[in-house]
């Protein structure tokens, strides 16, 4: 343990190596270094910058004197920054207000296909805590595979929680993509905000195996309850503060920065080296036995389901069935469907809902590179108004406060409608024959 003189003007310079860095990652500070010359000597000069939009410290060191001061002399310190208060009892060896009882219950909402679904639990009863990786996707966005983390947690405040009572969910970092269309090349020069997100296990499933072929792959972390109490904390910190810097694909992406809420969470020895990409992380992970070489679990692509539903309609690829009429669509899997029971209800319920999206997606493409300026000056118009109501209704599910309705989503569909009245009533079609599959095919 450092020597480090509490509320001293230079108290950081006392950190040592691996606590300045577990200083950096824990509060998103990058440091860099340059050879300068000083009266005809090269000499190395190392200096700090916050990647945070809205930090109001000027330096690290004024932040980590900060953090000291507030140890000392506040009491909700540990309820309100564990990670922040774990980190300076491992400095100084000591406990403040130990006492402090928290509220250490924690719920928010996600978007799901039905609407909003809560996700509750409590902070302090987080049972296991998974790295949760994707394999490599076709597109240039997914090339290097996705990191994620699984967790699982009780959803009372009880010791021994039993399986009626636990919750599992997906928190992992991404691009805070509001773009109707996202951009490749925001991606790669920082065009978007970086955040923590939620999603349900069902729908990482259904993204990664269905809709993008992908395996996704489990890894339980081997940490202790006290790492993991800190892990969780901070995340839910950087997803409640959200202003985790920009997303920049190959050097502030999704695997650098899983990492850097490991390396501010984990203990001082853990975990200290930089990884790139999903694999790389994970190949830290298990050099420092953080996991295991063999996986607890993994999620197989579903490529051969679907080529199996496609060989019985007598195709090759989702494209061919997409360029299908609708309605051919739907009569040709009724009439396979009567025939083969191995081709079920079930089977073009799912192509149909996969070439459901894809019509959904391209809609918002067809308007943006419209060949009419006046039609997409129109839409960009209606499309921010979508953004600043939709990421106003996610700041209120961050408050676990109810969704606000808007007459932007009305005014969205008549444009649609109006403009591309073609795709709309194909949509409205194939909706249509998904609810009739569903109660007539055998």
């Amino acid at each position: 343990m450092s020597q480090v003189t509490i509320g001293a003007d230079i108290a950081f310079k006392h950190l040592d190596r691996n606590e300045r860095d577990q200083f950096l990652a824990l509060t998103n500070w990058k440091r860099y270094a340059r050879m300068m010359r000083v009266n005809g000597d090269l000499r190395r000069k190392v200096y700090y910058r916050s990647l945070r939009e809205n930090n109001k410290y000027e330096s690290p060191k004024e932040e980590f004197n900060s953090f000291v001061s507030e140890f000392y002399q506040n009491s909700n310190f540990k309820c309100n920054n564990l990670a922040a208060y774990e980190f300076i009892v491992d400095i100084t060896g000591e406990r403040t207000f130990e006492s402090q009882v928290c509220d250490n219950h924690f719920s928010t909402f996600i978007s799901v296909a039905t609407g909003y679904k809560e996700i509750s639990f409590y902070k302090n009863r987080v049972l296991k805590i998974s790295y949760l990786m994707a394999s490599n996707g076709e597109s240039a966005m997914s090339r290097f595979g996705h990191s994620m983390f699984y967790v699982r947690a009780c959803k009372k405040n009880i010791d021994n929680c039993p399986l009626k009572y636990q919750t599992e969910f997906i928190l992992g970092v991404v691009a805070d993509v509001d773009d109707l269309a996202p951009g490749l090349l925001k991606g790669i020069f920082g065009g978007y905000a970086t955040k923590i997100d939620f999603m349900t296990l069902a729908q990482v499933k259904q993204k990664y195996n269905y809709d993008e072929f992908r395996d996704l792959d489990q890894y339980d972390l081997k940490i202790t309850q006290r790492e993991v109490d800190r892990f969780i904390s901070h995340a839910l910190r950087l997803y409640e503060k959200k202003d985790m810097g920009d997303y920049k694909f190959f050097s502030a992406n999704c695997a650098t920065e899983s990492y850097k809420i490991l390396r501010a969470t984990l203990d001082l020895n853990k975990l200290r080296s930089r990884p790139l990409t999903p694999k790389g992380l994970l190949k830290d992970l298990k050099e420092d036995d953080l996991v295991n070489d063999e996986m607890t679990r993994q999620f197989k692509e579903k490529s051969k389901k679907v080529n199996g539903y496609l060989a019985h309609l007598g195709l090759k690829t989702f494209e061919d069935y997409y360029n299908l009429p609708v309605e051919q669509r739907y009569q040709i899997a009724a009439n396979i469907s009567k025939e083969d029971m191995r081709f079920t209800k079930a089977s073009y319920i799912f192509l149909e809902k996969m070439a459901l999206i894809r019509l959904q997606e391209n809609l918002a493409t067809l308007a943006l590179k419209s060949g009419d300026k006046g039609l997409r000056v129109k839409f960009e118009e209606l499309a921010n108004r979508y953004k600043d109501w939709a990421r106003e209704n996610k700041k209120r599910a961050r408050l676990g406060l109810s969704p606000i309705k808007s007459d932007v989503i009305g005014e969205m569909n008549q444009f649609y409608l109006t403009h591309y009245k073609e795709e709309v009533t194909n949509i409205a079609v194939m909706a249509n024959n998904i609810l009739k599959a569903r109660k007539s095919f055998k």
